[in-house]
């Protein structure tokens, strides 16, 4: 519409040159031509500014050094700087279509996949009369408390999520639909939702199918109470890397296959909690992933405390992961030796950190995480090989250090 009022424009204007070439001092043209451009141009205004209520734009942007003091790779830092891992930028924009429907689409750039776009979120979403909010599309995976802000480093606490749970699912859109229902108390909201869809784990090209689920959240803005169960078929290969030597003291990473997974059933559980009363800050998970099969079944969790001076939050973090089913991988052959060092993993993990906000929408985090109790198992890493030397894990505990910002907008 807006191209047409343009062309609108230019043609009335095309129209009136034959007079105004034969007839310049016609005053009476002059000013019709000037009436009607200025009728056009007060139908674009309008138009213009119906667009601009119609649509919203927002996005955020983070940027990370992390580094670490060996090459276990814990978020995959290592004793290098590493300014891609954790820095991405994100833009959104949302259409109004009607007062009930919209559209959203939100593009990624992370500095871990070399900065490509990527549609992290792209679905239509109505909200019936009856409350009934029904999304379908490409929609993030509601797994986690913070899952809708998984990328908005912004609306999170501490630098990271804890990577112990949740690193543990890897994929985190899925290409379906989901539906949401609030109930609303005096003081509280009680929201249902369920979702369901197909998904693919991006590292491996792990088919995620048949996927379904729900979740329960009660909140009254201090205290927010979270249960979630979803299932899914998993159809493809677990990999890992290993150390190559291609000569004496050249020694490459390759990947190789686990395990071949072929439509085993795979299961999550969580419950989690938080308080947040503008001072004090506390949050908690707990999570259960199982997979039939050799599979790793891991518990983890975590806890966060953090307390609010200004504009200034300290905080600290207490994570764990461990897998529940080491008894399938006994090393009773070849297949299941290289997957019980694979698979077998714990860990704990200790944070401190520092949430600044330096400036309105921009916030400074800095943050220590030191992660040991290996046992015997790599914790979980896949840079954590076995030295042939001394038949044990090479490492058996990592320190992190993290410099980010994140800023919304």
């Amino acid at each position: 519409m807006q191209f047409n009022l343009k062309v609108l424009s230019v043609a009335i204007s095309m129209a009136m040159v034959p007079s105004l070439a034969v007839a310049v001092a016609d005053e009476a043209a002059d000013a019709k031509i000037a009436k009607l451009e200025q009728q056009v141009q007060a139908l674009q205004s309008q138009q213009n500014a119906s667009l601009t209520d119609k649509v919203k734009f927002n996005g955020f942007v983070s940027g990370a050094y992390i580094s670490s003091d060996n090459d276990v790779g814990y978020n995959s830092a290592d004793s290098s700087a590493n300014f891609s891992e954790d820095s991405k930028v994100g833009l959104q924009a949302t259409f109004d279509i009607s007062d009930s429907t919209q559209a959203v689409l939100q593009l990624m750039m992370r500095g871990e996949y070399d900065w490509e776009v990527e549609a992290e979120w792209a679905y239509l979403s109505h909200r019936f009369e009856n409350g009934i909010k029904l999304r379908g599309g490409k929609l993030r995976v509601p797994l986690f408390m913070y899952s809708d802000y998984l990328d908005v480093g912004y609306a999170q606490p501490f630098a990271r999520p804890p990577e112990e749970v949740y690193g543990a699912v890897p994929f985190s859109s899925y290409t379906g639909a989901g539906a949401s229902y609030d109930v609303d108390y005096d003081d509280s909201t009680l929201t249902m939702q369920i979702f369901g869809g197909e998904s693919t784990v991006k590292s491996t090209g792990t088919d995620v199918s048949n996927l379904m689920g729900a979740n329960v959240s009660w909140t009254d803005e201090i205290w927010t109470l979270r249960a979630v169960y979803g299932q899914a078929q998993l159809d493809g290969s677990a990999n890992s890397e290993i150390d190559v030597e291609l000569a004496p003291g050249v020694i490459t990473q390759a990947d190789y296959i686990v395990l071949e997974l072929n439509d085993e059933k795979g299961t999550f559980a969580g419950v989690g909690a938080s308080y947040d009363n503008g001072e004090v800050i506390a949050v908690t998970e707990l999570t259960r992933v199982e997979v039939d099969g050799a599979y790793p079944d891991t518990d983890s969790g975590y806890l966060t405390l953090g307390y609010r001076i200004k504009e200034f939050t300290p905080y600290v973090t207490v994570a764990y992961m461990k897998t529940q089913d080491n008894d399938e991988r006994l090393p009773l052959s070849q297949a299941a030796a290289v997957q019980m060092v694979a698979f077998n993993a714990e860990r704990m993990a200790y944070s401190l950190g520092l949430r600044w906000d330096a400036i309105d929408n921009v916030a400074v985090k800095f943050d220590v995480t030191y992660a040991d109790d290996f046992g015997d198992t790599s914790g979980g890493f896949s840079g954590n090989s076995i030295d042939t030397s001394t038949g044990k894990f090479t490492y058996d505990d990592t320190l992190i250090y993290t410099v980010k910002f994140d800023a919304v907008f």
